[in-house]
């Protein structure tokens, strides 16, 4: 079974009806996933991105820390395949010292931001940044 066909089997349960609808909602929504295994909390945000409900609009997902983070980034852009998905790390190299700055990560914050503010000032196209 190929990625695409997975992911339509995840775009097809009722409970990521349920999922896009909470999404849909005017106001904002905090919205908790648990037990889920593997990447299929990545099949689940995808297949919700690519909604026609959700997909226009712009999403937040934040991650336990920088590594569950970046993995849910990659696995993210390779099922999906879309290039609007950001990654949004801290800018620190370690939490302990906030003197050293990885050059590296405020790169990627930059970029994300720059977008976002694109986005805002081009007619507000869709942005999705996860973040630790």
């Amino acid at each position: 079974m190929g990625v695409q066909n997975l992911l339509t089997q995840y775009q097809d349960t009722p409970r990521l009806f349920q999922l896009v609808d909470r999404l849909s909602f005017a106001q904002p929504e905090k919205i908790f996933l648990k037990n889920l295994r593997g990447s299929s909390a990545e099949f689940v945000v995808a297949a919700a991105f690519q909604h026609p409900v959700c997909e226009k609009l712009n999403h937040l997902i934040v991650l336990n820390d920088a590594e569950e983070a970046a993995y849910f980034h990659n696995t993210l852009e390779n099922v999906t395949e879309a290039l609007d998905i950001f990654y949004f790390p801290d800018s620190f190299k370690t939490r302990k010292n906030y003197r050293l700055l990885n050059s590296s990560h405020v790169m990627l914050r930059t970029e994300t931001l720059t977008r976002i503010a694109g986005a805002e000032t081009a007619g507000g196209a869709n942005k999705k940044i996860i973040g630790d």
